[in-house]
């Protein structure tokens, strides 16, 4: 039967003739695939074509057959190329050109088989059919395994599997909590770990093999638990003074341990030290009372018997002290005896001697102070002489500091006076002198002044003068009036002052009704010809309105 995967038509031709020719079909090996590229008349590249669209279309033709023959299985033949792969569902149909995009295209078609082949699984669970995506290896078929740490070696692209493994030194800080000892005491240890993958080759096999493909913290979760656990069966083998009193042991003894099952794993435990012991019931507080207890009554049995021999050493050398001092305060005795002795004798010797010394001192003491007494005369003559000097020297100095002091400086006073006088004089002349020119000065202004109003005035008079002759009485007669208001202002000001007048009269009297009638008729009068209005008068206004 003929089967052009390039094709999709040849495929569903191919699954037809299959299904019609043979019963079972118990295993479907897709290993067909091709590297390089071009187009075909469907949709998509031909490599994607060839790789996966024309198998995955294949499968799901001849899956019933496969159903029906169960346990039956699928094999997807894939690349470690599948890697480098990345599907992008926007350029499926884009043409494919150079040999860079001709892999990354088979890194694409290699990447959806492995996708199919596990999404394929999962849909066939529990169905009997099995989906496996297999990587053929080598061009050789080999599955030589190269270890290489610290150097470096040749991978061939999309033909060699290359994984990394970290070898550095790994920190791990075991903590068991509340695991009881040998004696039931819980107690909390902690402790650090320093592991590392070790590069020995079988034993780096080993480590890869099971850590290969797991990132560091993996790596340390399962030492981890490795430890804890080997932790945890040697404290409850242990008493906890064993624990606390000798760490280092402990901490030997647990790497000891469980050096054999991480080894096997390809791990080795460089260091492992115990952190801290504790509990929560203070199992540890109360021991290390104890031994305190225990240390401190030692070190007073110990202080009392120091004491106690200290005592009695310092008795033994206080007697001997005293024994060595009796006989030195004896020693001393006589020595101090003898010495007296000798003392006395030399001192009434020294005696004598000082008498005479003392006898031949005072005589020439004697002597000395007459000579003595002659000089001091002769020095108080010699001084007697200089002071009656001294003195003379100082009458002539008094006499000139007087001179100086007292005569010279009142005549300078006197000078100094005088010239202020003469000063003072000039002085008052010249401020006189100043005085009488201001007052000729202010005379002559006002002069000025008096005659230019007096030439004013003369002028003023002049011209009414002229006109009182050019117009006769009617000039006179404007005078009279100009000047009436002035005169009646001046007589009704008292007028002004006054409330009410009260005129008394008997009954065949005139002067009432002739006042009365001169009140009414005045105001009238007064303001014709003087253009003073009397009737605003209070008094004036009182009267006339009882007239009224």
């Amino acid at each position: 039967m003929a089967l052009d995967l390039a094709s999709l038509a040849s495929v569903r031709a191919f699954a037809t003739a299959f299904l019609s020719s043979e019963p079972r079909l118990d295993i479907l090996i897709h290993n067909a695939g091709i590297s390089s590229c071009g187009r075909t008349r469907e949709p998509f590249n031909l490599l994607l074509r060839v790789n996966h669209i024309s198998p995955f279309l294949l499968t799901h033709l001849l899956l019933p057959r496969l159903k029906t023959c169960a346990p039956s299985r699928v094999v997807v033949v894939s690349s470690a190329a599948h890697r480098r792969g990345h599907l992008d569902f926007t350029r499926l149909d884009c043409p494919v050109v150079g040999w860079q995009q001709e892999l990354r295209a088979y890194a694409d078609s290699k990447l959806a088989n492995v996708l199919f082949a596990r999404e394929l699984a999962t849909h066939l669970e529990g169905t009997g059919v099995t989906c496996y995506a297999a990587h053929p290896g080598g061009c050789c078929g080999s599955d030589y395994k190269q270890y290489v740490f610290g150097g470096w070696a040749w991978a061939w692209w999309c033909i060699s599997d290359t994984q990394r493994i970290s070898l550095e030194i790994m920190t791990l800080q075991p903590r068991c909590e509340d695991v009881e000892t040998a004696e039931g005491v819980a107690l909390t240890v902690t402790g650090v770990a320093q592991v590392k993958i070790m590069t020995e080759k079988e034993l780096l096999a080993v480590a890869c093999e099971q850590f290969l493909g797991k990132n560091v913290q993996d790596i340390k979760n399962v030492v981890l638990q490795t430890l804890e656990g080997h932790l945890r069966s040697i404290l409850g083998t242990l008493t906890v003074e064993q624990i606390y009193q000798d760490r280092d042991q402990f901490a030997k003894l647990v790497r000891e341990v469980a050096a054999p099952d991480v080894g096997r794993m390809g791990i080795e435990i460089l260091s492992f030290t115990i952190k801290d012991v504790y509990d929560k019931v203070d199992y540890l507080s109360s021991l290390g009372k104890t031994q305190t207890a225990v240390v401190q009554r030692d070190a007073d049995i110990g202080v009392a018997e120091a004491e106690r021999d200290a005592g009695i050493r310092e008795a033994e050398c206080k007697r001997e002290m005293l024994d060595v001092k009796f006989v030195a305060d004896t020693k001393i005795a006589d020595s101090k005896r003898a010495f007296e002795l000798q003392k006395s004798a030399f001192s009434e010797e020294v005696n004598i001697k000082t008498a005479e010394a003392q006898l031949a001192y005072e005589l020439q003491g004697a002597r000395e102070q007459q000579k003595i007494r002659q000089e001091e005369i002769e020095i108080e003559i010699v001084q007697r002489k200089k002071q009656i000097a001294v003195e003379t020297q100082e009458i002539l100095r008094t006499d000139k500091e007087l001179i100086a002091t007292v005569r010279r400086p009142a005549e300078a006073e006197a000078h100094r006076i005088q010239q202020i006088a003469e000063g003072e004089k000039v002085k008052q002349v010249l401020l006189a002198q100043a005085e009488a020119e201001k007052i000729r000065k202010i005379g002559e202004a006002e002069a000025s002044v008096i005659e230019a109003m007096g030439k004013a005035e003369a002028e003023r008079m002049k011209l009414k003068a002229e006109a009182y002759q050019k117009y006769g009485d009617s000039a006179k007669m404007a005078l009279v009036l100009e000047a009436l208001p002035q005169i009646a202002a001046k007589i009704a000001a008292p007028l002004t002052k006054v409330d009410e007048i009260v005129i008394l009269s008997g009954d065949n009297n005139k002067v009432t009704s002739e006042v009365n009638r001169l009140l009414a008729e005045l105001p009238a009068s007064v303001h014709a010809l003087t253009g003073v209005d009397l009737s605003k008068i209070p008094l004036i206004k009182k009267a006339t309105g009882a007239q009224v």
